[in-house]
């Protein structure tokens, strides 16, 4: 407010200055411009009688003339020689005023008497040698609209304080204040009770904007923080599962040798026809055992393998199909489980044969699994080619998957089967080896045709090769 007053006062007293002494040159000119105009017609009056000496006449015609304007103080007729003729001073002719004409040369002269201040006014009666006729006109009327103008601008100055005083206390609570409390609130986060106080910032409608705006982005700070906090987590959990799955995989590979050794030394001794009737019976639960084991191991060694160098080939969708359908038919034998085999003709992909052959072997037999137990178990694959993508879809009529596993179905060992039937790694190892190839598994958000489970593996369709959409083979 200091800065604001001292700005106005700075700005306020010059402009009022030049005003007021604008204003008053004015009304002295007027003024003077008024009494110009009455001693010219008041000399041409008196032309006659001084040219007759008749000095009667000449006041006769003086007396009058004061009694028309109450502006009008005196009127005085002075000869050539510098001697009063006639005047209409009522106590006689003052001494004091001849000096002043004397020195002032025939000019305008401004003095001050006891009762007013006084523009006196001088011009030649027809020629000089005739003589000079003097006009005393007030100043009070001047004096008194500059004492308006300086009391109204004055006046003026006190509203504008008085404005200033106001809007800045208005300021202070509609803006400032708010600010301030704004400033508070930020800088106590993140803090939680802070989210709730900038809401609360009162003031004009761009400093409730401003809060909302900086409430919305505390709480964007916050989520983010939330989501860095979860990412750190995962990262060192992600860490802890790489450290895991390194000593994992080189268990597995030594545990895998010893493995095919003793697995073929039970073979061995059940093709002895000399073995007991004791051995009969549990030489086949060994063999079970250590075929179970095997298989993880494989799978695990798989899993390991992901991301190693891999081979990518040209590969037509029908032999992919139909490979498939070959290693399918030798798993599914003796099963109740009906397989289905939609297949679209005439178009390539890039692949990894092995891989895709695995991942596709993986998730077909998963549906075989889901579909095993149901009213009417079947199983759909279908492959189809988009302009960009080869699509082959495995769907099942099992009870498919619940919504709260769905973002769990790919993680590595997570599994639905019950224990002792499945790893948990058919579903990871089947998408890591898709996206090895820049394609991925997916578990379709759509309902199956067939009431289960439906997973969708993408793998890049080579266009090159087979002119996909009208495009030329390179």
């Amino acid at each position: 407010m200091c800065v604001g007053g001292l700005l106005l006062l700075a700005v306020f007293l010059p402009a009022g200055a030049f005003i007021i002494n604008s204003i008053w040159a004015h009304e002295e000119r007027n003024l003077e411009k008024e009494g110009q105009r009455i001693v010219s017609v008041m000399a041409r009056e008196i032309v006659d009688p001084m040219l007759r000496n008749d000095r009667l006449a000449v006041y006769t015609v003086l007396w009058n003339a004061t009694r028309v304007s109450d502006d009008l103080l005196y009127l005085c007729v002075e000869d050539a020689q510098g001697q009063v003729v006639s005047h209409t001073f009522p106590g006689g002719f003052p001494s004091a005023l001849g000096e002043l004409w004397k020195k002032s040369n025939g000019r305008t002269i401004r003095f001050r008497t006891s009762k007013c201040p006084v523009l006196d006014i001088s011009v030649p009666i027809l020629t000089p040698e005739l003589g000079t006729l003097h006009a005393g006109l007030s100043r009070s009327q001047v004096i008194r609209e500059k004492h308006r103008i300086t009391w109204f601008l004055a006046l003026t100055f006190v509203v504008a304080m008085g404005a200033l005083v106001v809007g800045t206390r208005f300021v202070a609570a509609k803006v400032s204040a708010p600010l301030q409390q704004l400033e508070r609130q930020m800088s106590l986060l993140p803090n939680k009770s802070s989210f709730k106080g900038i809401r609360e910032v009162l003031g004009t409608r761009e400093v409730e904007s401003l809060a909302r705006g900086f409430s919305e982005m505390a709480n964007r700070l916050d989520m983010l923080e939330h989501e860095r906090a979860a990412t750190a987590a995962r990262m060192i959990n992600t860490e802890r599962l790489a450290v895991l799955g390194e000593l994992a995989a080189g268990l597995a590979h030594e545990i895998h040798n010893p493995l095919g050794g003793m697995l073929q030394t039970i073979r061995y001794l059940e093709a002895d026809p000399g073995k007991s009737e004791r051995a009969a019976k549990y030489y086949p639960m060994f063999e079970e055992g250590l075929a179970r084991i095997q298989m993880v191991m494989k799978e695990m060694l798989t899993f390991a393998r992901v991301g190693q160098k891999i081979s990518i080939d040209t590969c037509a969708v029908t032999d992919i199909v139909e490979s498939l359908r070959l290693l399918v038919q030798s798993h599914v034998e003796g099963r109740n489980v009906r397989v289905t085999w939609r297949n679209r003709e005439g178009c390539t992909c890039l692949c990894d044969p092995q891989g895709l052959a695995q991942a596709a072997l993986n998730l077909v037999l998963n549906a075989v699994d889901a579909a095993e137990g149901a009213a009417k178990p079947e199983v759909l694959v279908e492959a189809t080619c988009g302009a960009q993508w080869v699509s082959i879809s495995v769907e099942d009529s099992g009870p498919g998957v619940p919504e709260e596993l769905r973002e769990h179905i790919f993680d590595a060992f997570y599994t639905t089967k019950p224990p002792g039937k499945g790893t948990g790694l058919g579903l990871s190892v089947s998408r890591q080896l898709m996206r090895a190839v820049g394609g991925d598994v997916e578990l379709s958000a759509e309902a199956a045709s067939l009431g289960g489970a439906r997973f969708v593996m993408r793998i890049p369709r080579d266009t090159c090769q087979d002119g996909a959409d009208g495009q030329e083979a390179c």
